[in-house]
């Protein structure tokens, strides 16, 4: 921007003498470039990495996300050393993210990355259910979510009381004061205020992000303890509602979705953190089991099916939280526990749930022969 210079001359007229007199002339500083918007996004890109270095060791420690997310979480995606597993395709919800990622430029996938990490940081330490909870990018799902967590709370013996169930929207990033203190959590103060009005900035300055509605920032859920940043909390994305209603499975997706993340909350109140597939399948067989339990939903052998075609939507490929067959699995074997029971309306102790499936598990799996020796390092 060229320098710009200004002069101010004014004529006096005193005592019938005329005087020209100069006065201030201001010459002002070169005023700064305004910033690209590769350099907003590297920018923000930056904060971001230093607000999740500056948060407690502690903050994000078991926190199980129902999937992951196909843009990685500031660093490479994590995946098995030993690579896919042969003959194996991904679930469907797994390969419709994968596909909206991949028609993304770098510069907006690194716009996304970063504010997609952020609004689950938001979510996870500073969002609360003591306000209104909205489900859904219109609000559209907010009656079965409500509906589904308060019957879950009655269902399951465990404490339930502090278990929040929360909202993940993506316009939450338009609040540079929700921004702020997300920003709060980690990064040094005087660089809060400045951090969240470049999210918000990078938020409507990249068309492809929708103004936080594209579904890729919030296609996830996830679930977590007490001790964690904001304590024990299941966290649903408005993306992965509004995906897997577009994939078909509106008739289930929501109480699907709560019912997983919160088997979640059943094996972290027994203290079960399995380090294998079974992390995520065992929350798809007690979710199958509540769906079909007569003090669950109680749901026919048709909608039965279709809980288990979207466990298996969301199976991947990588030793990482088990295959589509093997998610459909856990999920059918959960429901036949629920129609077989002698006393349809007794409900298994969720600590003998958890045994019965630990003891199932195996058989769900394929042969050792077909897993590598280097999968065990790699789960995690």
């Amino acid at each position: 921007m060229p320098n710009r210079t200004g002069f101010l001359g004014r004529t006096l007229m005193a005592a019938g003498t005329v005087a020209a007199l100069a006065l201030a002339t201001a010459v002002p500083a070169a005023a700064a470039a305004p910033s690209t918007v590769e350099q907003d996004v590297a920018q923000l890109y930056q904060d971001v990495i230093d607000l999740y270095n500056g948060l407690p060791a502690s903050a994000l420690r078991d926190v199980d996300r129902l999937i992951e997310s196909p843009i990685p979480k500031i660093g490479p995606r994590a995946q098995a050393a030993a690579g896919p597993i042969p003959g194996c395709t991904e679930g469907s919800l797994l390969t419709y993210a994968n596909n909206l990622a991949s028609q993304l430029t770098p510069l907006e996938g690194q716009a996304l990355d970063a504010l997609s990490g952020l609004s689950q940081l938001y979510v996870q330490g500073v969002a609360t259910d003591k306000t209104p909870q909205v489900f859904g990018t219109d609000g559209q799902y907010t009656p079965r979510a409500t509906a589904t967590i308060d019957k879950l709370r009655a269902f399951w013996d465990i404490e339930s009381w502090n278990v929040q169930l929360v909202a993940w929207k993506g316009t939450d990033l338009g609040s540079q004061a929700k921004m702020a203190q997300t920003f709060g959590l980690g990064l040094a103060p005087a660089k809060v205020k400045d951090a969240a009005a470049l999210a918000t900035k990078v938020l409507y300055e990249v068309p492809v992000l929708q103004g936080g509605r594209n579904p890729l920032i919030t296609l996830n859920a996830f679930s977590a303890p007490a001790g964690s940043l904001g304590g024990k909390r299941v966290a649903l994305g408005d993306g992965l509602l509004d995906t897997v209603n577009l994939l078909g499975f509106d008739d289930v997706s929501v109480e699907s979705v709560v019912g997983h993340e919160y088997g979640h909350q059943v094996d972290f109140a027994h203290d079960n953190h399995p380090r294998n597939e079974s992390s995520e399948m065992g929350p798809d067989a007690y979710g199958g089991y509540f769906v079909a339990h007569a003090k669950g939903f109680g749901w026919d052998a048709r909608t039965q099916q279709e809980v288990t075609y979207l466990d298996a939507s969301i199976g991947d490929c990588f030793h990482s939280h088990g295959t589509p067959d093997q998610r459909k699995a856990a999920g059918a074997w959960g429901e036949k526990q629920a129609t077989s029971q002698a006393n349809p309306n007794r409900i298994v102790p969720s600590a003998t749930m958890i045994e019965k499936f630990q003891k199932e598990y195996p058989k769900l799996m394929p042969p050792a022969a077909d897993q590598p020796a280097t999968v065990a390092a790699a789960r995690g």
